[in-house]
Parts: structure tokens; C-alpha cells; sequence
């Protein structure tokens, strides 16, 4: 299959924000006096939407007091550590062989768009999406239904979503396009649960790229 376009997930794919997602939920479950989050349990429970990976996470039904407590604190925790995250440091040799191949490609994220597009680290490779999303107030909370508006608006293009959680490859599959797990060295998903998915795994960004030039695909 030749693939015209790439669908990039922000968070813990093109910015190294992995570390930032997980001690802020550990200080948003500690501030909370609930349950300890180990790096272990948050890469065999994280799904969407975020409610249901709290609950996970903690063992219980959550209230609805708790739940907005949980998210009140992770939001204070990840705002500071986000100033330190970074983009993945072969991220922009990834899009720049990508565009030099004459594709395109697109950023589809489920942070808030208006705060997206202003982060300095999304400003160093905005140029070179043609289309960019992040998660606008009046949408679902589940990736599924937003990548399906994002694939609409790109109209008649052979592509493949590249992410680093089993959300992009549930939300993939449910829109019946292609998928590629990016499986860095410190993933926000569990080798188990990566190779039981039945995608192509990539560990670096150019190797996910080189990975959609080839002329042959196994998955």
C-alpha cells in the first residue's frame, strides 16, 4: 500500500511530554488521597476518556467530586512540567523526510487547540502540517469521533496514523485506516499490550517513516 498522507499524535509521539502525563497523574492521584500510580499501572490502564482511565487506575468507580478533583490537580502538575518537555529529538528529521518524499501530513492531537498552537515546541514544526486539530470545547473526549472529523476534512487520501497509544490504534481501526504504533524506550504502552495489538511497531520516528515508504507492508 502507498500511503499519500501521515496523521501525527502530539502527546508522547512528536513531543516528548511521556514523563510529564505520567508524574502528573501520580501527583493528581496523590494529591487526591487515592490509590498510588506506579509507571507500570499507567501503561496497562491508560485509555480514553480520561474518567475511565481514573477509574481504572484506581480500582473503583469514581465519583463525579473526585473525578474533577483528579483533573483540577493534573492539570495545575502537567502545566508546570509541560514548560520542560521537548519535541522527540528526531522528530523534525522525521517530518522533514516525510514532506522531501512529496507527502503530506497533519498533526491531530487531544490537547486544546487554542493552547496547542500557541506551545513554543508545536511553533518550531507548525510549517509543516497541512492541517492541524486539537480538541475544540464542544467535542467528545474520545479520540474516535475527532479523528473521523480530521479524516473528512482531508478527503480522498491513502493515510496512516502514527501514535503512541492504544487510543490512536483503536481510534484508527475504528475509522478504517491504517496504523502504526510508535513503542519508544520509555512508552506510555506495555510491550504486552503493544505487541497483542496486531500493528506495525515502530521504535523511532524516522523508522516509522521509512516504514510507510516502503513498498511492502506486512500489517
Amino acid at each position: 500500500m502507498r500511503f499519500d498522507h501521515i496523521v501525527w499524535d502530539w502527546n508522547g509521539t512528536l513531543l516528548d511530554d511521556g514523563d510529564a502525563l505520567v508524574q502528573a497523574t501520580m501527583a493528581a492521584f496523590a494529591r487526591a488521597g487515592l490509590p498510588k500510580v506506579t509507571v507500570d499501572g499507567y501503561r496497562e490502564h491508560f485509555t480514553r476518556p480520561i474518567p475511565q482511565f481514573y477509574d481504572r487506575l484506581a480500582g473503583k468507580t469514581l465519583s463525579s467530586q473526585e473525578q474533577l478533583s483528579l483533573d483540577t490537580h493534573f492539570q495545575f502538575s502537567y502545566a508546570a512540567l509541560l514548560a520542560q518537555a521537548t519535541l522527540h529529538s528526531q522528530a523534525v528529521a522525521a517530518l522533514t523526510a516525510w514532506r522531501d518524499a512529496g507527502r503530506t501530513q497533519s498533526l491531530l492531537s487531544m490537547y486544546p487547540h487554542n493552547r496547542l498552537v500557541r506551545l513554543p515546541q508545536f511553533q518550531v514544526i507548525a510549517g509543516f502540517f497541512d492541517r492541524v486539530d486539537g480538541m475544540r470545547s464542544d467535542e467528545s473526549h474520545r479520540k474516535e469521533p475527532h479523528l473521523r472529523r480530521h479524516l473528512t476534512a482531508l478527503r480522498d487520501q491513502t493515510v496512516l496514523v502514527v501514535g503512541d497509544s492504544l487510543d490512536d490504534v483503536e481510534a484508527a481501526k475504528a475509522c478504517g485506516v491504517s496504523v502504526l504504533l510508535y513503542h519508544p524506550s520509555q512508552p506510555l504502552v506495555s510491550q504486552t499490550r503493544a505487541t497483542s495489538l496486531g500493528v506495525p511497531v515502530a521504535a523511532t520516528l524516522p523508522e516509522a517513516v521509512q516504514w510507510a515508504l516502503g513498498e511492502n507492508h506486512d500489517a
